[in-house]
């Protein structure tokens, strides 16, 4: 299977709507904390790695995919 793309639509639509609602989110966060950007970064690293093919939430989100008939 190839590696997936996003259409020109879906990075004009939802996926630039999304990047804009986190970066205002993590903004106010770091306004709020008064934090440096050195824990924002912190932050989205255990953010992202929830997306890592080794995390038991990505391997969950597979096998989900692969037996949607058992949910």
């Amino acid at each position: 299977m190839g590696k997936w793309t996003p259409s020109q639509k879906q990075k004009s639509g939802l996926i630039s709507k999304t990047f804009d609602f986190f970066i205002d989110e993590l903004a106010e966060l770091q306004e709020e904390l008064d934090c440096p950007d050195e824990f924002i970064c912190d932050f989205l690293e255990i953010v992202k790695n929830r997306w890592s093919l080794d995390s038991c939430h990505s391997k969950a989100r597979q096998h989900k995919r692969d037996n949607p008939s058992s949910y």
